[in-house]
């Protein structure tokens, strides 16, 4: 079950009257089985019953939203999560309600306010929520894995072995990833909401010293622009309250170009790092500034996991406190654990000399199905 809470700057123009084309949709979405609060620090407006009095909208009025008790207090009398609740912002005290919540925060894309304008889940129109609504209903999550090395952790949404063809899985799940990343709309923010719930269960919201950032593709050009460097930073900005990431800074920087592993075929062999390592360092410009982080790195997709063995030896080399890599698939029950030691600076290319593969072992953890068939209406 789901439920949505909103103020009522959603639901008025710049005028303050109802806007009847928000009203019809949350209307819409009610009827389907998706419990609709409206919340203000206010009294219930007068336009209120004429227009909603016939639904079960609900209002409410709650003094001092902003420190998200409210949210947690809805979620009870509904007997559901927090992070079971979609909060639509189109206020700046919207905002801090949702992540002290902690729900999923969506942005109502007719808001003028700056800060809600800057939020990475955005509906664009009112008739978008009814379309968002109805690919997310039913997720139950959360991660179909969840799995602990010596040094990081990894989860991943989706396991691609349920996905067609074995030998084209991982690049074919990784061009529907990049399509529904790069054509937006209303399958990159229920995409974005399903991982951000995930996220949320895993009270990642409330991870302190947080530091979000993606494995670079094998040809990067550095400058941010990787197909999940756009949809980390929207994750980042629902979830996270840190902005310690800057947009066009990547996290990692691919100095030469590696072997694109998924297509290296037979003859290549996946669990050696000699090539990740060896082709990418950490960001000069964060420097001194990984120390004692916790890190959140996302990845499409992933088989043997090396990139977030290798990834985690960097950061962990910089002096960072932890490293949860996410991955939006996973091939198969072939997932390891390499404990990697960089003995050179993690902020410079490092030789072949300049790193030590130590053990590699298969990562223990667990699976969850109940949530992958939603996943795959998702990602087209």
């Amino acid at each position: 079950m789901l439920a949505i809470v909103t103020s009522t700057s959603a639901l008025t123009d710049e005028k303050g009257n109802p806007n009847p084309r928000v009203i019809n949709a949350l209307t819409q979405v009610q009827n389907g089985h998706c419990e609709i609060i409206i919340v203000s620090n206010h009294k219930k407006p007068d336009w209120f019953d004429a227009e909603l009095g016939s639904s079960d909208i609900s209002f409410l009025k709650s003094k001092g939203r902003q420190n998200g008790e409210i949210i947690k207090k809805i979620a009870r009398n509904l007997n559901i999560e927090p992070y079971d609740i979609l909060v639509l912002a189109a206020s700046e005290d919207d905002i801090p309600m949702a992540k002290n919540g902690p729900a999923v925060l969506i942005a109502a894309g007719w808001s003028r306010v700056q800060k809600v304008q800057e939020l990475g889940i955005r509906v664009d129109t009112p008739e978008e929520i009814q379309d968002v609504i109805s690919l997310t209903l039913n997720w139950d999550g959360h991660w179909w894995f969840e799995g602990q090395g010596k040094d990081y952790k990894v989860k991943a949404l989706s396991n691609l072995s349920s996905m067609g063809n074995v030998s084209h899985q991982q690049e074919d799940f990784a061009k529907k990833v990049t399509n529904t990343v790069k054509n937006g709309g209303v399958r990159l923010n229920a995409l974005l909401i399903v991982t951000a719930k995930s996220l949320l269960i895993d009270k990642m919201g409330k991870l302190e010293n947080s530091f979000w950032g993606i494995y670079p593709s094998s040809n990067s050009q550095n400058d941010d622009s990787d197909v999940l460097s756009d949809f980390t930073h929207r994750l980042r900005t629902t979830v996270s309250n840190v902005r310690r990431a800057r947009r066009g800074e990547p996290l990692f920087i691919r100095h030469s170009k590696s072997i694109k592993r998924s297509k290296a075929g037979a003859q290549a062999n996946r669990l050696d790092p000699n090539d990740q390592v060896t082709t990418l360092h950490l960001n000069p410009t964060y420097a001194g500034k990984i120390r004692r982080c916790n890190i959140v790195l996302i990845d499409d997709c992933t088989t043997y996991g090396l990139s977030f063995g290798v990834a985690s030896a960097f950061l962990m080399a910089a002096g960072a406190n932890s490293v949860t890599g996410v991955a939006l698939g996973k091939l198969g029950d072939r997932l390891n654990d390499f404990e990697i030691k960089i003995t050179e600076d993690p902020f410079s290319p490092v030789s072949a000399e300049g790193f030590e593969l130590i053990t590699t072992t298969k990562m223990q953890g667990a699976t969850n199905g109940r949530a992958q068939q939603e996943l795959v209406r998702i990602i087209q």
